[in-house]
């Protein structure tokens, strides 16, 4: 008789969830912004700008005790607040788990 034989699916890991909070006519804010969309961009990772005015940001600027921003949060953990160098960014992606970094 023939021999059963257990296959396993593949492991698809779940795209890496880069956010970032933000202040409207913030300088700061803004340059964090487009350095964040290059990243992206290049990673093939998804952004997502929340503002701190809308119902989602005053949300995450409650459960994150944040005080200040820009702030970024991968897979929603909060790893970062204020503008980073391009390679600083880079490094928080690698530390996070994306491969791609």
């Amino acid at each position: 008789m023939g021999r059963c034989v257990r296959v396993h699916p593949t492991y698809v890991p779940e795209p890496m969830k880069v956010e970032l909070l933000v202040t409207r006519d913030s300088p700061s804010c803004s340059k964090a912004e487009n350095l964040w969309r290059s990243i992206c961009e290049n990673e093939n990772l998804t952004l997502e700008v929340i503002e701190d005015a809308s119902p989602e940001g005053q949300s995450a600027l409650t459960r994150l005790g944040l005080r200040a921003l820009p702030a970024v949060l991968l897979n929603g953990r909060l790893v970062a607040v204020g503008v980073q160098t391009r390679d600083q960014a880079l490094e928080l992606l690698r530390a996070a788990g994306h491969a791609g970094a």
